[in-house]
């Protein structure tokens, strides 16, 4: 068996592959320009973390939900639209966290609508009712009146 010429006396050579064809792709962490537009066209203009109008594409940035670095994805359905200032402020904490950093009340998140209505059990009080004379439908009562 031939020694190999690149490794030193007593040294095994590395199985490197400089041509490999499995190499890692980076996640993609910002959305394209398109992307971007299409966001803007489709949602809403309110700054989803303090709630107020978003005038500009320039003044908007696209924030995760959940952060990037927390392993949020960047895909359409994980991006909001926000305030650039809103948006630095928000850094990767939650929602919930800048709100309250910020004073302002976050709403109640409900369930699923459903058109099927709830029934509510309220109390209910018996009305008294007065016996009265059987009355001939035909017949008009006027008000009585003193002269």
């Amino acid at each position: 068996m031939a020694k190999d010429p690149f490794t030193l006396s007593g040294m095994k050579s590395l199985n490197i592959d400089p041509f490999a064809s499995e190499k890692k792709k980076a996640k993609k962490r910002q959305l394209t320009h398109a992307q971007k537009i299409w966001c803007w066209e489709n949602n809403p203009h309110i700054c989803y973390i303090c709630g107020k109008r978003v005038n500009k594409l320039s003044d908007a940035e696209f924030d995760h939900v959940k952060a990037y670095s927390k392993g949020g994805a960047t895909n359409l359905s994980n991006v909001k639209i926000v305030h650039r200032q809103c948006n630095r402020l928000k850094g990767t904490k939650s929602l919930s966290e800048i709100r309250k950093l910020l004073g302002i009340k976050s709403k109640k998140k409900t369930g699923k609508r459903t058109t099927k209505k709830t029934s509510v059990k309220r109390k209910t009080t018996k009305k008294k009712t007065t016996k009265s004379k059987a009355s001939n439908p035909f017949e008009i009562k006027l008000p009585k009146f003193k002269f």
